[in-house]
């Protein structure tokens, strides 16, 4: 079986500890050699600073990615608080997560690569990175870490909203806004990769609708 190479481009740190420590064996058991690669946003006389910022970092590397006909795909993954900037259909953004799917739209359209035109396959995460957290927590993660009771009340968040990615409904009660309220020692890059790593993979899928499509066309 011929390997398929695919480049993921995530916005920060964490994201690319998550490509690499839970992603990529799964891809590689797949046929697939994931390549996560953290935004470059501004150059300095020192070198690039990574992460986070407006949108012509993204955009820079993502028509060098597509440009390189050995990737079988090209993804993105970044969520939709903090959408950047500048990016495509950035500017009829309304104000709540219901035009994700437009913004989704908005990018395939923008980056239209006529080689292939499936090449591309952009994540809004539904509604940031902790929902996936959120997800370890449902599938059992989290008794040596958060205290029982914060972990009663954010499950019991999770039951009420149907699936980790449903729990939001305001900018104070955001997933990373709950595990901060819950355990404010929690550090998105330490314990957010700890909580995943010990549910696996599969418990993410299962309890993410949106996040699964996305990785199986990834894979495709």
């Amino acid at each position: 079986m011929s390997i398929r190479w695919v480049a993921l481009l995530v916005e920060g740190q964490t994201e690319e500890a998550f490509a690499n420590t839970v992603l990529a064996p799964t891809a590689e058991s797949q046929g697939v050699s994931l390549t996560p690669m953290v935004v470059k946003t501004s150059a300095t006389p020192t070198g690039s600073h990574k992460g986070g910022g407006g949108w012509q970092g993204y955009d820079r590397m993502l028509r060098n990615l597509l440009r390189q006909p050995h990737w079988r795909r090209v993804g993105l993954m970044i969520d939709y608080y903090g959408y950047p900037p500048g990016a495509p259909g950035q500017n009829g953004r309304r104000s709540d997560a219901n035009d994700r799917h437009q913004l989704t739209e908005a990018l395939t359209s923008h980056y239209v690569d006529p080689a292939a035109a499936d090449r591309f396959c952009p994540l809004i995460i539904k509604h940031e990175f902790e929902s996936l957290v959120l997800a370890a927590i449902d599938g059992g993660a989290g008794d040596e870490i958060i205290p029982s009771q914060a972990l009663r009340s954010l499950r019991a968040a999770i039951k009420l909203a149907g699936t980790p990615e449903d729990v939001n409904n305001g900018a104070s009660t955001s997933p990373s806004k709950r595990l901060k309220r819950a355990f404010p020692r929690y550090s998105k890059t330490v314990d957010g990769i700890t909580l995943i790593q010990q549910v696996g993979l599969t418990a993410i899928l299962e309890r993410c609708p949106v996040f699964s499509a996305w990785w199986r066309e990834l894979l495709a």
